[in-house]
């Protein structure tokens, strides 16, 4: 009978990994090679939304309305700081090559390994 009432269980709260970065959506947690990154709520949710999507391009659109709860305006340049901020703290993949790509007019990818 609990069970009904709390309702089916999603697959949110599921460990999200890519790589040596994974992600605790649930604990809205962010590690690298398994150690904690300290990271603001904006820089969760893009890496979140980065990491469900990792090998495709997410649109500048779609993480500033779901990162930022906001549209897209012109000369905003807030998501670009975010994702500089983000970019600091994840660090190089092992390989040296960079997390996150920039797609000149498209938007984002979180490049898979």
């Amino acid at each position: 009978a609990i069970l009904r009432r709390v309702g089916p269980a999603t697959t949110d709260n599921l460990r999200l990994v890519q790589g040596d970065i994974s992600i605790e959506p649930g604990s809205r947690s962010l590690f690298r090679h398994g150690q904690p990154v300290q990271v603001t709520a904006t820089e969760f949710l893009i890496a979140e939304l980065l990491l469900r999507s990792a090998g495709t391009v997410v649109s500048t659109e779609e993480l500033t309305e779901k990162a930022l709860g906001r549209r897209l305006t012109a000369y905003d340049r807030s998501l670009d700081t975010h994702l500089a901020n983000l970019r600091k703290k994840l660090g190089p993949a092992d390989d040296g090559s960079p997390r996150i790509k920039t797609v000149r007019g498209q938007g984002y990818i979180f490049l898979v390994r």
